[in-house]
Order: C-alpha cells, then sequence, then structure tokens
C-alpha cells in the first residue's frame, strides 16, 4: 500500500506541473530553459510553431496567464502588472538557473518589467512588437496622467459590451493584427473565452504605465522585433515607426531593434521565418 501511494505523489505530482501558483505552463524541449509570455487575452498556444522550431535545442515554458484563454481568472489587489510580475518571478526564480523571455505585445512588456526585477536571471530578453509605453506610440504627448481618462473610458466599453458586441468588436479589430486569416478566428475565440474584467484592467494598466525611464536600469541583452505593415494605411511608414522604437527603446544600454517586412502584430504568425531567423541569430 506505501508503494502504491508513493506512485499516486509522484503521478500526480507531475501532472499538477501543469499548472504553477494560477500560471498555465507547458513545458517542452531539452537545453537551456525559454519562458514565452503570449500577449493580451492570448493562449499560450500563440507559441505553437515557434516552440516546435525552439524545441529542439532549447526547453520551452510556454505561459498562458491567469484570466486569458482558458486559463481561469485570479484575484488582482495590487492590480494586474504587479499581480503577473510576482507569479512570473516566483516561476523563474523556481527554476534555479538563468532564463530567457520571449514576450509578445502585453508579454513583452511584463518581460521588460522582470529584466529589471531580476537581472541576475534573465539571460537574454525578445520583445515582440511592444513598447515600454502603449499610449505613446500613438501620442507622442501621452503621459501616465493625461491617459487614465481615455483608459478608464475604453475600459468601461470594453466591460458594458454585449457577448455579441464584444465578439463583433474583435472579429473587426482583429485584421488589424494579423494577416494570417488561418489564425484569426483563433485569435478571436480566445479573446472571448478569456475574463473579461482581466482583459479590461490589463488594457487599462498598459494604457496607463510608463516604463521608458526605467529601461536606464535594464542591463540584459535585447532583441525587439517590431511590426508597421498594418500602419501603412493610416500614414506609418517603416522608418517613422523604427523611430518610434529607437526613441521609446533609447535609454535600454543593449538592445537591437529589427522591423519585420510585411507582418501585423503577431509577428511570429505572419512573418515566421522572418521571426525564426531573427530569434535563432539572437539566441545562438
Amino acid at each position: 500500500m506505501k508503494k502504491l501511494i508513493l506512485l499516486y505523489l509522484f503521478i500526480f505530482g507531475s501532472l499538477t506541473q501543469a499548472h504553477t501558483q494560477d500560471l498555465k505552463v507547458s513545458v517542452s524541449g531539452n537545453g537551456p530553459k525559454i519562458i514565452l509570455i503570449p500577449g493580451l487575452a492570448s493562449s499560450g498556444e500563440v507559441w505553437d510553431e515557434t516552440v516546435a522550431q525552439l524545441s529542439k535545442n532549447y526547453e520551452c515554458h510556454v505561459l498562458t496567464l491567469p484570466g486569458f484563454g482558458t486559463n481561469p481568472a485570479v484575484e488582482m489587489p495590487s492590480g494586474f502588472l504587479p499581480t503577473m510580475e510576482k507569479l512570473i518571478i516566483d516561476y523563474i526564480t523556481a527554476q534555479k538557473e538563468k532564463v530567457t523571455l520571449i514576450g509578445h505585445s502585453l508579454g513583452g512588456f511584463l518581460s521588460l518589467r522582470l529584466s529589471r526585477s531580476l537581472p541576475d536571471r534573465i539571460q537574454k530578453v525578445v520583445i515582440v512588437d511592444s513598447f515600454p509605453f502603449y499610449s505613446a506610440a500613438f501620442n507622442p504627448a501621452a503621459t501616465e496622467e493625461n491617459m487614465v481618462g481615455m483608459a478608464s473610458q475604453m475600459k468601461q466599453l470594453m466591460l458594458s459590451q454585449s457577448p455579441e458586441q464584444y465578439r463583433a468588436q474583435q472579429q473587426a479589430s482583429m485584421p488589424m493584427m494579423t494577416i494570417n486569416a488561418e489564425k484569426l478566428p483563433i485569435a478571436v475565440d480566445w479573446s472571448m473565452q478569456s475574463d473579461r474584467g482581466t482583459t479590461a484592467e490589463a488594457f487599462y494598466e498598459l494604457m496607463t504605465t510608463d516604463f521608458r525611464d526605467e529601461l536606464a536600469e535594464v542591463k540584459t541583452p535585447m532583441l525587439v522585433l517590431g511590426a508597421w505593415a498594418s500602419g501603412k494605411n493610416y500614414g506609418l511608414t517603416e522608418e517613422s515607426v523604427k523611430k518610434s522604437f529607437s526613441d521609446q527603446y533609447r535609454l535600454a544600454e543593449n538592445v537591437q531593434i529589427e522591423l519585420a517586412p510585411t507582418a501585423h502584430h503577431f509577428i511570429m504568425w505572419d512573418n515566421p521565418e522572418w521571426f525564426m531567423e531573427k530569434l535563432s541569430s539572437f539566441l545562438r
């Protein structure tokens, strides 16, 4: 009976490793550890194609944040960003070795914060289409204070929409996010599966949090992969978007910025070969 109990504990313990402190985690591959963080209202499955390549040489830890996709929401008394940062800090600390972070959008913003919080535990960082201050990417005069009103209105709008209105809004906006027709409905479904309150709060905090000055404290080697093509119809050019990235990351000590040729926001879906080439070169 004792052997049966020990076997049960071993099997049950192995299964529960998939959920760590409200983070949903999928681990595959062998080698140096990479932690991949998805963006707003995205499942960790957004990294499936990336991990299929990386797991040949790396141990990939794919996170799905609480409240996103099918991962249940958690209480956030200190706010979304501090709560998620604490969860990921605990997970990184438990690895007991240095890790590389790859973060998309919101996941990229969290990766910037983690690079400052855990400078001795993070070896490299890859930021996929993310800024240290989102609002300034669209409004150069933005400050944390003057964005509160607009961010509050957008948060309330998200919370007040009916499920039908919310789905219609997601379907209308998602083509700005990706040109991959097969992935469009998947991204919409993730948005609908995600906890609306978590998504709205995360969006609000992103709009009202300026991390640009704190970049001066980040010494970790950083690759920033940006997208510009979705802004062509709004007067943006590759040069103007590159300048926006360069201005926002100017205080970072060790940063390399590359713009994808034709991708929209989900660069790993839209320009996968280019993405993997840049990623692999930086990781080597």
